[in-house]
């Protein structure tokens, strides 16, 4: 293709304390979340684009410079939805080109920051078409979380800086359904350098999706209670947040997790994605906390691998502590050190 205009951005995944988990409508969270944006675990996603409708339905996309026709069938339904909402991206020719910097069976959100790089793309192009929208903006972070919900829900969070909420709650003022937000604001001291080092108990693909997941919530019987859990957790980890209370947030990160993998386990059809050594982890960090006095604790996505958090100040301590007890149970190469970052970057 003759390419007359591009767009590169750097977005990354993020790790929710407040799980996502279940929707409704046009990919709509059930219950409001609230995670934090990492920052070396990137997608970078480059957009060479023409105004030239074709009848391929106007995009080819590539993977680390190889074209992934099986990808394309699953973001030709995201752009059927977003061509509802902006018409012009149905009139513009795209060579999408993504590359991870992490494995994509790692047990992070890759999704997330796939569809976040993808959409800050798009949200650009859309910029240089439309002279009043400027990047920067609170319009245009609000259009790449928009445009990430419609293609993955947790990737509209990763836009913003540090941490972010997704979902209508008491503590956010203009919170939205539609768009996560800014969350930086609430972070004392201790939580604006946030580390997670991903524990990687098992990097094969998870034996039932996430999106298979969130369609169970729909009649699950506990339902309402986790609708009432995360908006109580929500407002108690946001006054965690801010008083620099670890041990609250430690609490609320870990009820969470299990509350998650709870909900699996008591689906219609009842599914486990925990591996025995991912107990093992988690019985290893709560000594450390409870034991030894580390402020250190875990969360879990929907998966077997555990995501390890502990401030910065700790750096050290946990260092010394991991290559005494972690050692002997997971690789060096099993251990991606990530912390909470800057967001979305715009690369050309």
């Amino acid at each position: 293709m003759i390419s007359e205009h591009k767009t590169c951005w750097s977005s990354p995944s993020n790790i929710a304390i407040i799980k996502y988990w279940g929707k409704y409508g046009n990919q709509l969270p059930m219950n409001p979340s609230l995670s934090f944006t990492l920052d070396f675990c990137r997608t970078t996603t480059t957009i060479d684009w023409s105004p030239v409708r074709l009848e391929n339905g106007g995009f080819e996309f590539y993977y680390d410079g190889k074209r992934k026709p099986e990808f394309e069938t699953k973001l030709n339904d995201f752009f059927i939805k977003i061509k509802k909402v902006y018409p012009l991206f149905g009139e513009i020719q795209l060579k999408i080109n993504s590359v991870n910097n992490f494995p994509h069976s790692a047990g992070i959100a890759s999704s997330a920051s796939a569809m976040s790089a993808l959409s800050c793309c798009l949200t650009d192009i859309y910029s240089e078409l439309n002279s009043n929208f400027k990047i920067g903006s609170i319009d245009f972070w609000r259009m790449a979380s928009s445009l990430s919900r419609l293609g993955s829900g947790s990737a509209c969070r990763s836009v913003y800086p540090e941490a972010a909420s997704w979902g209508k709650f008491d503590f956010v003022k203009g919170a939205d359904d539609h768009f996560a937000s800014p969350c930086q604001q609430f972070l004392d001291p201790l939580f604006q350098h946030l580390n997670d080092w991903i524990l990687i108990v098992k990097g094969s693909e998870k034996s039932v999706s996430s999106s298979l997941g969130h369609q169970l919530m729909e009649n699950h019987h506990y339902r309402q209670g986790r609708i009432a859990q995360a908006h109580q957790n929500i407002n108690h980890l946001i006054l965690a947040l801010q008083s620099g209370d670890w041990e609250k947030f430690a609490e609320i990160s870990e009820e969470e997790a299990l509350s998650l993998h709870g909900l699996m386990m008591s689906s219609q059809p009842g599914y486990i994605l925990l591996e025995p050594q991912s107990l093992q982890l988690i019985q290893i960090i709560r000594e450390a906390r409870k034991a030894l006095g580390i402020p250190v604790c875990f969360t879990i996505d929907a998966g077997p691998n555990i995501h390890m958090l502990f401030p910065d100040r700790a750096y050290s301590q946990v260092s010394q502590w991991a290559s005494e007890h972690l050692m002997g149970l997971l690789s060096p190469e099993s251990i991606i050190k990530d912390n909470s970052g800057k967001g979305p970057l715009k690369i050309s």
